[in-house]
């Protein structure tokens, strides 16, 4: 082939490290040196490689460009799915990871080298894990390799960002239990062949910093810190979230559920109480509790909430209501003419009087979590997460609008404990900070009881929580 790598192209290409990425933004050269990164073995007969994006669409681009650079060495490709067969017999197939199956598809076969195209597409790690499970050598002289490149942004995001860029500053190499990694950036000033054959490239991503200041950071500069897409932008884990703390008497208490047998199940707990600040009273709601898993029975999570609510001295009576996904009330093939909910009840009664079906509206839910994560009157957020509540934190930040309907959440991510959120959110809708309200005195009390702090919600606009 007559190609020849740019300088952090062929550094990418020397590495060793079990696990490559490469990238960071447009117009660094991930595709051509992902190529060119396959062929190190085409010669010898026993080679076999995988190439995956996340959908069977994406890979006719790369096909195209892997038939134009790999015909000079005599290479053929069939399709459906396609696969490229070398003259020397070494193969490279392609596939995708459409689906949290698709997996499947590669289980039990070997592959010393993976390629995979736009990594951040792939929305969680688990489904990552299960394909470079796959990637293996008992081919002497061949070691096993991924390679994988991709821009900030897209579903994987945070995950991608977490696994490669972090651990370590770029181009080190890092261990971790066993296997190492590296992360190679290259921006588009890395690739001058690209700038000479299309100078008004970089003049076009430079535009965005006009009109798009986030993706202008993501695609032209590379920058892991902010990516295009973000649903949730004003989050912000120095300002969001806080210590571990058991909530002092005052305001009440409600709780949010998602259930899920398979997909996760997500329970939350929020601590709604008054602000009094330089003549003003606003709201804050603390989210405190986290209960968060698979594969578990109803009962055996009635029994966890319970457990929970005693580690911060709560009962189930102490919240006003627990605000749940209302297929909870329905009777499903599974549950033995049983909802969700009667098998709560027939663990404790005490679930019958707070257990609830929530409003279902995910956009306006969206807007009510965004409200409450803007900032107070006191400088800090109407909404904070403990570090209790992990997957929520981790969760919060990587969700994206989707791309049809820019107004939700793309919902191909891990978007549980948001629903749950959500869920307890459109009960206690949007109230910001009032002016004008007579400043708190120190010798007046916080409320004593639910009851009591139903009367100091009540307002002319409504109540916080329909049910006070």
């Amino acid at each position: 082939m007559n190609w020849r790598p740019q300088p952090k192209q062929d550094i990418a290409l020397q590495q060793t490290a079990f696990e490559v990425l490469y990238g960071g933004a447009r117009g660094g050269g991930k595709t051509d040196a992902g190529l060119v990164w396959l062929t190190i073995y085409k010669d010898n007969p026993r080679f076999r490689a995988l190439v995956i994006r996340k959908n069977a669409d994406d890979l006719n681009d790369w096909v195209d460009r892997a038939a134009r650079m790999y015909h000079v060495s005599g290479a053929t490709i069939a399709y459906r799915p396609a696969e490229i067969r070398f003259p020397s017999g070494a193969i490279v197939r392609t596939g995708h990871l459409k689906d949290a199956q698709a997996y499947t598809k590669y289980m039990g076969q070997e592959y010393p080298f993976i390629l995979i195209e736009e990594l951040t597409q792939i929305p969680d790690e688990k489904r990552y894990l299960q394909l470079i499970a796959s990637c293996r050598s008992t081919v002497p002289g061949i070691k096993s390799q991924v390679f994988a490149t991709t821009n900030p942004g897209g579903l994987g995001h945070l995950w991608v960002k977490a696994r490669f860029v972090d651990p370590a500053p770029p181009m080190t190499e890092f261990e971790v239990l066993g296997r190492t990694r590296v992360y190679i950036p290259a921006t588009v000033d890395d690739n001058p062949t690209l700038q000479e054959a299309d100078p008004d490239y970089v003049k076009t991503l430079d535009a965005l910093k006009e009109t798009d200041v986030e993706l202008w950071k993501a695609w032209r500069m590379g920058d892991w810190n902010t990516f295009a897409g973000q649903y949730f932008k004003t989050f912000d884990r120095r300002l969001h979230v806080i210590e571990r703390y058991i909530p002092e008497k005052g305001g009440f208490f409600i709780g949010s559920l998602d259930w899920g047998r398979v997909d996760n199940f997500a329970f939350y707990v929020h601590h709604v109480r008054p602000v009094y600040f330089n003549g003003q009273m606003f709201y804050r709601i603390t989210t405190f509790i986290e209960v968060y898993g698979v594969e578990k029975e109803p009962r055996e999570w009635a029994e966890t909430i319970k457990n929970r609510l005693e580690g911060y001295e709560l009962k189930l009576t102490s919240l006003s209501n627990i605000m749940a996904d209302n297929q909870i009330f329905q009777i499903s093939a599974t549950d033995v003419g049983k909802t969700i909910a009667d098998l709560f009840y027939q663990y404790d009664p005490e679930y019958q009087g707070i257990l609830k079906a929530a409003s279902k509206n995910r956009v306006s839910g969206w807007e009510i979590m965004q409200n409450w994560l803007s900032m107070a009157p006191d400088g800090k957020p109407y909404w904070q997460i403990t570090e209790a509540c992990i997957n929520l934190v981790r969760t919060l930040p990587a969700a994206v609008h989707d791309e049809n309907k820019v107004e939700d959440i793309n919902e191909s991510g891990e978007d549980d404990a948001l629903d749950s959120v959500r869920y307890g959110f459109m009960e206690l809708k949007w109230i910001g900070a009032k002016s004008e309200t007579v400043e708190r005195t120190d010798t007046e009390e916080e409320p004593t009881s639910i009851t009591e702090e139903r009367d100091l919600f009540d307002d002319d606009e409504g109540d916080i929580i329909k049910t006070l």
